[in-house]
């Protein structure tokens, strides 16, 4: 299975809506700061799940602070990142240990707007960076199949 996976897009859904239709992927993560941005892709996309959750610039949502998910054998933990201290921390320690304790293979962050991928303690970290704004605009691709994974990160 593939997914897409976007962060930071703050009004600007045109890049998603491109991604999507390059990519043709079974389903996206969206990882925060642009909430409104997602009633306009399932408009565009209705048959495509989409895992959202909410970011420190969006208010006046009911998306979850965070997921918890399984894929075909692949525990994803989901964030946003911003309770999580992904910009004071180096190491990402924090991410790490909530990502362990959920026992996930792989933590999906936003909020830097800079695009990152490590492994930490067991735990593959990924950051898409923004998709929205920005002089790096960018994405992720995440390809999941038989309880393994692999991840690129993209350019727009």
């Amino acid at each position: 299975m593939k997914a897409c996976v976007f962060s930071d897009s703050h009004g600007l859904v045109g890049h998603m809506m491109s991604v999507i239709e390059m990519e043709k992927p079974d389903f996206c993560f969206f990882l925060g700061d642009g909430e409104r941005d997602l009633a306009r892709l399932e408009k565009k996309f209705p048959d495509l799940p989409i895992y959202a959750v909410r970011g420190n610039c969006d208010f006046r949502t009911d998306l979850q602070k965070l997921i918890i998910c399984e894929v075909e054998g692949v525990r994803i933990f989901a964030t946003h990142g911003h309770l999580s201290n992904v910009k004071y921390e180096d190491d990402l320690r924090t991410l790490t240990y909530q990502a362990k304790e959920a026992g996930a293979d792989i933590a999906l962050f936003g909020h830097t707007h800079y695009q990152h991928l490590s492994e930490n303690d067991g735990v593959t970290l990924l950051n898409p960076g923004t998709v929205g704004y920005g002089y790096y605009p960018g994405y992720a691709v995440l390809n999941i199949e038989n309880g393994t994974f692999s991840a690129e990160l993209r350019s727009i």
